[in-house]
């Protein structure tokens, strides 16, 4: 009887974790960034462009993977490009956003700053 019961509890024990998993861990492929591309600007016009982070688990942070913004701008670590871009060109930056549980995607985008 005493083996029974073990067995019952654990299978119970199993279906609910796995019944509530999805609602406690965060999926990580659900985390992006859906933005498509960032608008141009304009040499020496203020800026203040916000990336929109969609799934996940808020509060999420934003860094540079690669490559450097245009002379001038700055990116917080809550997604706000912002700044007076100083120099035109076409400057290609990868950005990387992460979650608090951990999860983390990056995208590259082309900036392209023309003069006025």
């Amino acid at each position: 009887m005493r083996k029974e019961n073990l067995v019952k509890k654990v299978l119970v024990l199993s279906i609910l974790l796995i019944a509530v998993a999805p609602f406690v861990y965060s999926s990580c492929s659900t985390l992006d960034i859906i933005d498509e591309y960032i608008p141009g600007f304009h040499v020496n016009v203020p800026v203040n462009f916000q990336f929109t982070p969609y799934g996940g688990t808020a509060p999420y942070t934003f860094t540079i993977y690669s490559g450097t913004l245009p002379p001038g701008l700055s990116l917080s670590s809550s997604g706000v490009i912002s700044g007076t871009p100083t120099t035109a060109g076409e400057y290609l930056v990868c950005f990387t956003v992460t979650d608090a549980a951990g999860c983390h995607l990056t995208k590259c985008f082309y900036i392209e700053v023309y003069n006025p």
